[in-house]
């Protein structure tokens, strides 16, 4: 679980853990240019399961399944794969093979929801599409980590299309971030 000593103060009441959900990403630059951006996605109790198709030990996958995109620096996807590791049922991973339907789509604006509605219901796996909004903000900090990455074009809304300017309070095009640290990076006549 969650260390008490993070973040969040433990509450005044009683509790005990039922349920840990883990998602983790990471990003790769691979040596042809692409990103390679991976995510898990692991399941477990603190208790001893019994599934309709297996008995689960405590503290065993549920859920694990995995999805990694590759996709170029204009956020574009060359490469989806998924799989399913662990599942309750043995025909879970049979979609897995359906998100390779993200290739050819761009990491941008309306991307959360356009797969939400892509892999919604029997069209995909709950869990590989959850996986999804935290891939497309890991790729946002792979490919952001590195400044000529950066398109300093502004788009329709005024926003910087695709670099991290813009995109938070802490990073307002007017705000005192940009201004004192990324003066540089603003449009011409920005800022």
């Amino acid at each position: 679980m969650i260390p008490a000593d993070d973040a969040l103060p433990v509450p005044a009441v009683g509790r005990r853990p039922v349920h840990l959900r883990r998602i983790e990403c990471a990003g790769y630059v691979r040596d042809d240019g692409l990103f390679d951006i991976e995510g898990r996605l692991v399941d477990t109790k603190p208790y001893d399961l019994v599934l309709p198709e297996r008995p689960l030990p405590a503290h065993e996958p549920i859920h694990q399944m995995t999805l990694r995109l590759a996709v170029d620096a204009s956020f574009l996807i060359h490469e989806a794969e998924a799989r399913t590791l662990d599942a309750p049922y043995g025909v879970c991973g049979r979609i897995a093979p359906d998100y390779a339907r993200l290739v050819g789509m761009r990491i941008e604006p309306g991307f959360n929801l356009t797969v939400k509605r892509m892999f919604r219901g029997t069209q995909g796996c709950s869990h590989i599409t959850e996986l999804l909004p935290a891939l497309a903000t890991t790729a946002f900090q792979v490919i952001w980590s590195d400044t000529s990455n950066y398109d300093n074009r502004a788009g329709d809304s005024g926003r910087l299309r695709s670099s991290p300017l813009g995109g938070c309070h802490a990073l307002r095009l007017d705000g005192e971030v940009v201004l004192r640290h990324f003066r540089h990076l603003l449009p011409p006549g920005a800022g």
